[in-house]
């Protein structure tokens, strides 16, 4: 008899079990058939703004400056508290915010006590006025819903009160400073065509060549690294002022301006100067920042160290520290003279089985024939993987170097043809590169890979 009691009492808990499954499923079924795609109910859209139609921004907040920002043809200028250029990328950056902020909840449609939310004297205002529209775009934020996750917001247009995400509200949390155009060069790297530095550690000139390299032209005419110039010039390209030293200065000395301890000089290829002044330190040694102005302008900023610290490297930071800069994918043939015999090599392309185009390289003089792809490209590699242990500008007779026999004369065709003859004396190997006054010690070891790939070819 208990083995049957039992046996019911389990059939009733298996029975209800299925039944609240059976409910819970008919609920989601019953939920999930009105969901259907593309019927989600979306997000209230604030403000219509078109933003290129936009031509001034006022943001108020009690106890900081009224900013306002008005356009000036294509531009923005910070026209309150102070007259500056605006950072036009900022200023897109914050109406595109405007434009797409959106109302999370509607709390009520109109109300007699805004004070409740914060709204009676609200923690900031924005106001955008578009063109052809009489009143002002604007929204007010008040104080934070409960669990600090939304801020209530209105627009004076409407009685309603809504809540926006609270990462909207700190969106517009600007100062003036935040919004003023702090580049002091406007310059783009590739638009440079010579720089010039002057400055305690000595001074230098470098020009970019038609295919796009870089040389020394002061003190001495040598190579410079490619990689490495355009290193200092993206130093350059994204300078930004820290903070502004003096707006409108009357005595540079006080910066250590009057005689400027560097100089780095730009002409752009529109023939253009830009020349930046870099004076002495704002602040304590530890903070690492300088004051700097551009030459002939009146403000004076402060400036972050690293630029300081790049052109204290010196002339040395920026030369080519490879014996040649070689891309396998750019060269597109070499020659090699070693003694009186000269090879010459050139890349074509040639369908492999399936049909697909593949590189084949082939001697072509003195005999002709086909070469290992890799073979060649490991020989070439290694002609720009010789590293120079030192450079030697004021350099003897050549025989000291062992370059009046040169062992090897190599010529490499890319976008610009490069050569460079090597030289052996003793245990040690030498270079010179064309159009450039110094001699080159090589790294032994690697050179003596060169010397050997490029025999075996």
């Amino acid at each position: 008899m208990a083995e049957k009691v039992g046996t019911v009492r389990e059939f009733w808990k298996t029975g209800v079990a299925l039944l609240v499954v059976a409910a819970l499923g008919s609920y989601i079924w019953f939920v999930e058939r009105k969901r259907e795609p593309g019927t989600e109910e979306k997000k209230e859209a604030v403000l219509t703004l078109d933003k290129e139609k936009a031509h001034e921004i006022t943001l108020a907040a009690p106890g900081q400056d009224t900013v306002r920002l008005v356009k000036d043809g294509s531009s923005w200028r910070v026209s309150a508290p102070f007259d500056a250029p605006a950072d036009k990328s900022a200023v897109d950056t914050m109406l595109g915010s405007l434009a797409r902020v959106e109302a999370q909840e509607v709390v009520v449609e109109t109300t007699d006590d805004l004070s409740q939310y914060g709204l009676d004297a609200p923690s900031r205002t924005v106001s955008v006025v578009v063109e052809g529209e009489t009143e002002p775009k604007a929204i007010e934020f008040g104080a934070k819903s409960p669990g600090d996750t939304a801020v209530y917001a209105r627009t004076p247009s409407s009685p309603r009160v809504f809540t926006v995400a609270t990462w909207v509200e700190t969106s517009f949390d600007k100062k003036p400073f935040d919004l003023r155009d702090r580049d002091l060069l406007h310059v783009k790297r590739d638009d440079v065509r010579t720089l010039e530095v002057t400055g305690p550690e000595g001074s230098y000139a470098l020009a970019r060549t038609d295919a796009g390299e870089w040389a020394f032209t002061k003190p001495l005419q040598t190579r410079a690294g490619r990689w490495a110039v355009d290193g200092l010039l993206g130093n350059l390209e994204n300078l930004r002022m820290e903070q502004v030293a003096e707006e409108q200065a009357s005595d540079l000395a006080r910066f250590g301006l009057g005689r400027p301890s560097r100089t780095v000089l730009l002409v752009l290829k529109d023939g253009t100067t830009r020349a930046l002044e870099i004076g002495g330190r704002a602040g304590s040694a530890d903070e690492g920042k300088y004051h700097a102005r551009e030459r002939g302008g009146s403000l004076v900023a402060v400036i972050p160290g690293t630029l300081v610290a790049d052109l204290e490297k010196g002339m040395g930071e920026l030369r080519a520290k490879k014996l040649l800069e070689v891309a396998t994918y750019d060269t597109e043939g070499f020659d090699v003279k070693a003694g009186d015999v000269t090879k010459i090599f050139a890349k074509s392309t040639v369908k492999d089985d399936d049909g697909f185009d593949k590189t084949q390289w082939k001697r072509t003089v003195p005999e002709e024939g086909d070469l290992e792809t890799t073979k060649v490209e490991d020989a070439l590699f290694k002609l720009g993987g010789v590293e120079v242990k030192e450079f030697i500008d004021r350099p003897r007779e050549l025989a000291t170097y062992g370059l009046d026999a040169p062992i090897l004369e190599v010529t490499v065709r890319a976008k610009s043809e490069s050569s460079v003859t090597i030289g052996k004396k003793g245990d040690d190997y030498f270079a010179r590169r064309t159009a450039d006054d110094s001699v080159l010690a090589l790294d032994p070891a690697k050179a003596e890979e060169l010397v050997k790939a490029l025999e075996e070819l």
